[in-house]
């Protein structure tokens, strides 16, 4: 039922983009025909140069998340862990997470360069603090009955850490991926944008608009909406057998 009406809403849209195109509703500079943006997306899919653009942002979102993953979820149990310390660093994670990283795009190209290792470092902060927050949120809101149970059990603290706590905290840490992912995506396809490169979809985007290429840069975003929704997905599928007591 849920897919009968997905394809009803993406019917509904592309019949209503259809009658403005045949009424000449809005010009197609800035509302170009269903059939050249669907020339465009095959032009993208099915040519090398359009495959690179399109694995160069994957590999660099995909990168940078696993990267943010890897520091977030121990750090956010850390911290989440030991209060004190967390109050402490609490200025600084608030000070920076309040900052948009496209802001730092001088002080990421000062450290990183203009290769890959600034985009994929941008994207991960980006998705780090995400992930962060959520993770330490998540070992607060933990229920303290299985601790005290596993303590009467004589159960160890690291076994509690890493049996009881880490699970509780695992679906605030899936709302941390899923939301940090979508601002991975974000970011990495602005810096490419802005920063340059030679391959990766914003870096298309930006040079079809200089041309005047509506087509592709309704292509080039359509592909970007399909790459997060499709890494969404697989994230709620993840989520759906990992924490399946839910």
């Amino acid at each position: 039922m849920k897919l009968f009406y997905k394809i009803s809403v993406l019917i509904f849209f592309l019949a209503l983009w259809f009658f403005i195109n045949q009424n000449h509703l809005i010009k197609p500079i800035f509302l170009p025909k269903i059939t050249a943006v669907f020339s465009s997306l095959q032009e993208i899919i099915f040519s090398e140069y359009g495959l690179k653009n399109i694995f160069s942002t994957l590999g660099r979102v995909l990168i940078g998340f696993f990267i943010a993953l890897s520091f977030s979820v121990p750090l956010g149990i850390f911290l989440g862990v030991f209060k004190k310390i967390y109050e402490s660093l609490e200025w600084f994670i608030d000070f920076f997470r309040s900052i948009p990283v496209t802001a730092m795009f001088p002080l990421f190209l000062i450290f990183f360069g203009f290769g890959d290792a600034s985009k994929i470092a941008m994207g991960a902060w980006a998705c780090g603090f995400i992930i962060l927050v959520n993770t330490i949120s998540g070992v607060w809101n933990s229920k303290p009955n299985r601790e005290i149970m596993a303590k009467t059990k004589k159960a160890s603290y690291f076994q509690i850490l890493t049996k009881i706590t880490f699970f509780e905290a695992l679906p605030f840490i899936f709302t941390g991926i899923k939301i940090g992912v979508s601002w991975n995506l974000i970011v990495v396809i602005v810096a490419e944008m802005f920063i340059g490169t030679r391959y990766g979809l914003g870096r298309l985007i930006y040079d079809s608009s200089i041309t005047l290429d509506t087509p592709m840069v309704f292509s080039g975003i359509i592909i970007i909406g399909l790459i997060g929704y499709f890494l969404n997905q697989f994230i709620l599928i993840l989520e759906r057998k990992i924490i399946h007591w839910q």
